[in-house]
């Protein structure tokens, strides 16, 4: 089985495109029946969740950072040192 690896979008209407040269390559014509196998590219860009988590809940932004800090102050140890 002779193959051809080209790169496509998914045009606005759904399908999908076969470049020129591969039509010629291959002789295709209407109702020509096709192997395809489809790669997704996965994209190198990183979303913010990534790096910060999402939250759950329907709190607000407010209560969810007064909350940090109520957590961060519970657990953070504060003396006074006499030097």
């Amino acid at each position: 089985m002779e193959t051809f690896e080209y790169i496509a979008e998914i045009l606005p209407d759904g399908h999908l495109s076969i470049p020129k040269t591969v039509i010629k390559k291959f002789n295709l014509k209407s109702h020509t029946k096709l192997h395809i196998s489809i790669l997704l590219i996965e994209s190198k860009k990183k979303d913010l969740t990534n790096f910060c988590g999402k939250w759950n809940n329907d709190r607000e932004a407010k209560k969810i950072v007064e909350d940090i800090y109520k957590f961060r102050d519970k657990n953070t140890r504060s003396e006074i040192i006499k030097l």
